[in-house]
């Protein structure tokens, strides 16, 4: 452990100038070529292979003297948010961002790319690291790399991500679903427009649009078990050009999460329902497109558990409990095909909110996450844990 704290400590300013690279340059999902050239540049500087994958992602691969091939996977993309801190080293991209902390997610992964290779003879393991494009939006990326073959030859994967829900320095490693799924919907309503003073002339898609959302609000609190965690939530909803014109079609968009497929496929069938009730009610007609995204993030429970005893040993102190949260992550895909492991690393409130405009991370968990999943995966082969 010494030996590996003092390799850490030696990356330690590199690893913070990458992820201040990174921040300065974001990119959304398969647009990342930048990004991308700058993972390869690195990786070819620390001698380890890759390939590229997905468009934009790349796939380092470091070999061992053992048989299993763990993968450890950083999202590579950002958001397109403009950015509102005052950091020396702010987006230069005007309009992106990246507001979930992918940046440092690179960083990471860069930093425990670049210690396992300086320790290459004493692996008992294979090694893949995964720069993953496009986990933001659809189409994802996971899906993309998954079915260009990157994790055939992979026994089990590792994702983590920097939360600020979390203390710093606190680690929470979950059992069974811990990410919820991430689907989205969108409603035409389609009526008669008119002129705002004769309404009884028209049939109001604004007027039943807005009894729609309160009646598809009442899904959660009036069709499922209170106990059970899910969302039914409302981004947009557009109609209409004036103020004196009743329009003849409105859009309703949104997201659904929950922590089932059972309960996933209630609530669509529930949003199905009341559509047609509610535009029948008022004479309109009416579209449900509803998508599914991302499935339930699922941890392996025996990966999970061996996860906690190594940090357990390790780092007594960080471990702490928390709950599955209903935001969405494409890893997920990868926990469908082999056993897997998604885990959160706190950086404490001061950093803000996920996908704000004003969102920041402390650098000082940069070395802090390289040196512990590092740890993590050098004693995965250890039997004692």
């Amino acid at each position: 452990m010494e030996d590996l704290k003092n390799k850490v400590k030696e990356i330690e300013k590199d690893i913070i100038s990458w992820y201040r690279y990174f921040h300065q340059y974001p990119e959304i999902g398969f647009q990342e070529f930048r990004t991308s050239e700058k993972i390869q540049s690195l990786l070819k500087k620390f001698k380890i292979p890759y390939q590229v994958k997905a468009k934009t992602g790349v796939v380092g691969y470091l070999k061992g003297k053992g048989k299993k091939t763990i993968g450890i996977r950083s999202d590579i993309d950002a958001l397109p948010v403009e950015e509102k801190t005052s950091l020396p080293y702010k987006s230069k991209n005007k309009g992106y961002m990246h507001a979930c902390g992918h940046d440092g997610h690179i960083a990471i992964l860069l930093g425990i790319a670049k210690v396992l290779s300086e320790m290459e003879d004493d692996l008992g393991i294979n090694f893949k690291f995964i720069f993953q494009p496009s986990e933001e939006a659809p189409p994802s990326g996971a899906k993309q790399m998954i079915e260009e073959g990157v994790i055939d030859d992979v026994n089990l994967i590792i994702g983590y991500h920097l939360f600020s829900f979390l203390p710093f320095k606190k680690l929470w490693i979950g059992k069974g679903p811990v990410m919820a799924n991430a689907d989205s919907f969108k409603i035409k309503i389609n009526g008669k427009g008119g002129h705002g003073s004769r309404p009884h002339l028209t049939n109001d898609p604004i007027t039943c649009a807005g009894y729609l959302i309160t009646s598809l609000q009442t899904i959660v609190s009036r069709k499922i078990d209170p106990v059970v965690p899910c969302v039914v939530s409302f981004g947009k909803i557009s109609g209409g050009f004036v103020f004196n014109v009743i329009p003849d079609e409105v859009e309703i968009i949104g997201t659904v999460r929950t922590l089932s497929e059972d309960i996933r496929d209630k609530i669509k069938d529930e949003i199905e329902k009341i559509t047609e009730k509610i535009c029948s009610l008022f004479g309109c007609k009416y579209e449900v497109e509803y998508n599914k995204h991302s499935p339930v993030n699922v941890n392996d429970e025996s990966l999970s558990e061996k996860i906690i005893k190594i940090t357990q040993k390790y780092y007594p102190e960080s471990l702490c409990e928390f709950h599955p949260i209903m935001g969405g992550e494409d890893f997920a895909f990868y926990s469908q095909k082999i056993p897997s492991c998604y885990m959160f690393i706190g950086m404490g409130e001061k950093c803000g909110q996920n996908h704000n405009s004003s969102f920041k991370i402390d650098e000082r968990i940069l070395p802090f996450a390289v040196e512990y999943l590092t740890t993590i995966l050098i004693n995965l082969n250890n039997p004692c844990c």
